[in-house]
Formats: C-alpha cells, sequence, structure tokens
C-alpha cells in the first residue's frame, strides 16, 4: 500500500471547502433571483407569476424595442419619436378630413369660443382695444358688445344676460358658448357625434371645440381594448391590460394628471422610484378620476415592465399599455379627456 505523501490531506480539505463555498454561493444567489422574480409578479396584486423576461437583463436595446423596459429617464424609445408614433399618425390623417377644429376652450365644464371667431362666423367687423377692454362687433343686424368678466352683453344698447360670465384666456376674450345665439344671428348646436359645437350663419360653418372634448377614450374590459377616438373618429385600438376581476371599475372618467416616470408606492409601502426596471407603472402616468374598487387606490392608464401582461386580466385595476403607447397617449391626450370604462 503506497503511503501518502506530506500535506496532501490538508489541500484535499482546502479543495473540498472552495466547493462548499460555491455550492453556498450558487444556492443564496438563485434563492435571490426567486425572491426577486416573486415579488415583481403582477405588481404584487395577482396570484399569476410575472414573465421571467421581465427579470433577465437582456441588451438594453432589446429590452426597450420589447416594450419591458425603456431607456432611463431623459431618453425616448426609437419608435417613438415625435411625428413617427402611430396615434400622431393617426390624428394628422383625421385632422386632414375633418379639418382642425379650434378657438375653443372649457373651465368648469362650460365650454367658451373665442371672440375673433365669433366675429368671423358671423360676418362681423371686430373692435377691441386689448383682452381687458370691451369687444364691439358691428353685424349686418347692428352693434353687440361684451364686457370682459361679465354676463350681460349688449343688443344695440339692449342688456342680454349670458348664462355664463365671458372670460379672458391668454390675451383672448372668450364667450359662452349656449349664449352666443342670444346675441348674434348664428345657429348653435352640439354634434355629440363629432363631440363639437357646430355654428352657423348664412351658409358660413365653424366648429367649436376645446381639446379635451374632442379626443375620448374608451377601454372594454371584456377584450381588454383601448380605443381612442377624436372627433367621434377611431385613431387607435390597442391591446392592454385591465384589472383582474372587477378591479378595474366600470362607468364614466375623466382623465386627472400626466407624468412622466411617475414614482410608484406599493402597496407593502416601499416607494419605489421612476425608471426603475421594479416600478410597474413603466414610462408614462395618464391618472382617471377613477378609484379602484376593491383597493380605493387611483386608477391610471400606464405603461408597464411586465409587457406579456398585455392582453390579459392581472392588474391591481390600472389600464396597462406598452411603454411606447403609454408614451404617446402622454404627448397626444390632454388633461380632462373623457374615459369610458365598460364591460
Amino acid at each position: 500500500m503506497a503511503e501518502a505523501r506530506p500535506g496532501s490531506d490538508g489541500r484535499w480539505h482546502e479543495a473540498v471547502q472552495v466547493l462548499l463555498a460555491a455550492a453556498t454561493l450558487y444556492f443564496v444567489t438563485t434563492a435571490t433571483d426567486l425572491a426577486l422574480i416573486e415579488r415583481l409578479a403582477g405588481d404584487g396584486t395577482s396570484g399569476e407569476p410575472a414573465s421571467v423576461a421581465c427579470v433577465i437583463s437582456a441588451p438594453l436595446a432589446q429590452r426597450v424595442q420589447a416594450g419591458s423596459l425603456e431607456s432611463p429617464p431623459g431618453r425616448v424609445a426609437a419608435d417613438t419619436v415625435a411625428d413617427r408614433g402611430e396615434l400622431r399618425a393617426a390624428l394628422a390623417r383625421v385632422r386632414s378630413r375633418v379639418g382642425i377644429i379650434t378657438g375653443g376652450v372649457r373651465e368648469a365644464g362650460v365650454s367658451y369660443a373665442a371672440i375673433d371667431g365669433l366675429a368671423e362666423i358671423a360676418g362681423a367687423e371686430l373692435h377691441q382695444e386689448s383682452a381687458d377692454e370691451p369687444a364691439r362687433l358691428v353685424c349686418p343686424s347692428g352693434i353687440v358688445e361684451f364686457l370682459p368678466l361679465s354676463d350681460t352683453a349688449w343688443v344695440n344698447r339692449r342688456p342680454v344676460k349670458l348664462p355664463q360670465v365671458t372670460r379672458v384666456i391668454n390675451e383672448r376674450l372668450y364667450v359662452p358658448v349656449r349664449g352666443v345665439g342670444d346675441v348674434l344671428p348664428v345657429t348653435v348646436r352640439w354634434d355629440a357625434s363629432a363631440r363639437c359645437w357646430l355654428l352657423s350663419c348664412e351658409g358660413r360653418t365653424m366648429r367649436v371645440a376645446s381639446p379635451e372634448d374632442l379626443f375620448e377614450i374608451e377601454i372594454d374590459r371584456s377584450s381588454r381594448t383601448l380605443e381612442v377616438r377624436y372627433a367621434g373618429e377611431r385613431l387607435v385600438l390597442w391591446p392592454c391590460c385591465v384589472g383582474e376581476g372587477g378591479n378595474t371599475p366600470v362607468g364614466e372618467f375623466h382623465i386627472r394628471n400626466k407624468a412622466a416616470w411617475a414614482p410608484w408606492r406599493a402597496y407593502w409601502g416601499e416607494l419605489i422610484p421612476g425608471g426603475s426596471p421594479r416600478n410597474p407603472l413603466g414610462a408614462r402616468w395618464l391618472g382617471t378620476t377613477a378609484r379602484g374598487r376593491e383597493t380605493g387606490r387611483a386608477i391610471g392608464i400606464h405603461g408597464t415592465n411586465q409587457p406579456s401582461s398585455i392582453g390579459r386580466r392581472i392588474s391591481g385595476g390600472c389600464v396597462r399599455l406598452t411603454n411606447a403607447h403609454a408614451i404617446e397617449m402622454y404627448e397626444t391626450i390632454p388633461i380632462g379627456t373623457r374615459v369610458i370604462i365598460h364591460e
């Protein structure tokens, strides 16, 4: 039997210790990865597991293209550069057909038309030194005078009550649309299909609407789709992710705020900064007036760090889009836009 060489036992023990340390490190790393995936699953709102693709570190360009993680804050994905997005292109096509509808604003639920637009449709001459001065329209039927911040107009020196006071916005005088027909020879009606006011006089027609009246968002919980319309015409129909069960409320709401790379307060209390791969709100947030049926939290339309969830019904109540689509919504949809959610 061969005699063992001096020091061989020590080297053998060292080798065993190195192997045990490597095995321990492997199992600890694996457990950490599994815990991270588990924490990311379904925003913490669903029992369904998240796609592992959400945490695998693919090259950044690939993740941007897939919508799983956009470039760091301050940069925009290449396929959402201004004037190249699907929503913006569709809006340009519709506007080329129906015309650009301008001259309207809405405040506190009241629609207003700019005084210069009213002069044009009525075939009148406008005389006004500044927006803070009275505006006189010299019409074939006489002289109509509007006073800033007043609910009284003067028609041939006769006072006529307006439904609301006039407004001065961005150095322009605005008149409540519903009162125009009482003081000018103009027919006024609401076109529900086009989502705008139609003003007509002697063959002249003018569409008056605020941007938030022209746009409309409809979300179908059953088909998991989001449709954007402008002046009653469809712009885009995109797949989306909605709330598990009835977490996404049904009803009519409005866009109330917008944010880029919004932070997220997790259900366990942690504030996760915007742009983090762990932040489920993705690149853009459009908050609505809706609240979650079960959680009571604000419901929004936003991007996602889990693109595989699009087309499914697994969120905590919010409506998820790809980051690219969320960016287009953020850049195009005005605050105040109506949001209709149905089954």
